[in-house]
């Protein structure tokens, strides 16, 4: 899966330990998230959304214009 999640926690300036806590999970599991693989959860996906300041489609799915 594409995800846009650590172009904006970079842009957010947020370590990815400090991000993974904000959203309850292990570093390794957001990394996986970051890296296309492991799909998250919709639950992971709205708490995301939420600490990144965007939607979940901005941060999960890519747009084709």
């Amino acid at each position: 899966m594409n995800n846009m999640i650590k172009i904006k926690r970079w842009q957010a300036g947020i370590k990815q330990y400090e991000l993974a806590k904000i959203l309850g999970c292990s570093p390794p599991y957001l990394s996986m998230v970051e890296n296309g693989r492991v799909e998250a959860t919709d639950e992971f996906k709205r708490k995301a959304a939420q600490a990144l300041r965007t939607t979940v489609e901005d941060l999960f799915f890519w747009r084709f214009y």
